[in-house]
């Protein structure tokens, strides 16, 4: 029984593997479109856009679209000190960004984040929540 739930684990491992060699699983599970809903920080004003992760040589690239501009943030995934858990953690010129990766339903990464300005200290951080968009029918290949 023990050899049948093994082979079934890495037959399953290789389907989901992919040619890319990551430093990290997550690296991987996190590649794709999303559709973004946020908030700015202190009780701001709420904003939806799109974005795209890449990886692209050897970082994790965040392109996000929100009222017709794009901004590109550089990942990378690091070990939370108190939590001991992964997270992933993006800087932009003027701020940054902590998030978590989880799976949905469809096993497709949604990540939850929290964002500041760097030297601000804000009474609330900003929000957001990244949707995978990659089996709506705009995204099909």
């Amino acid at each position: 029984m023990r050899l049948l739930l093994l082979g079934l684990m890495l037959v399953g491992t290789a389907c989901v593997a992919d040619d890319e060699d990551y430093p990290d699983p997550l690296y991987g599970f996190v590649v794709g479109p999303y559709a973004l809903v946020g908030k700015q920080p202190d009780n701001g004003a709420t904003y939806s856009g799109r974005a795209t992760l890449r990886y692209l040589d050897g970082q994790l690239v965040l392109a996000k679209t929100i009222d017709g501009k794009t901004r590109t943030a550089i990942g990378k995934v690091e070990v939370a000190a108190i939590a001991r858990a992964k997270v992933l953690r993006f800087t932009w010129p003027g701020h940054y960004s902590t998030c978590l990766a989880h799976s949905d339903l469809d096993n497709n990464a949604r990540l939850t984040c929290y964002w500041q300005r760097n030297g601000v200290e804000h009474k609330e951080p900003g929000m957001e929540s990244y949707f995978p968009t990659a089996t709506w029918p705009e995204n099909r290949q």
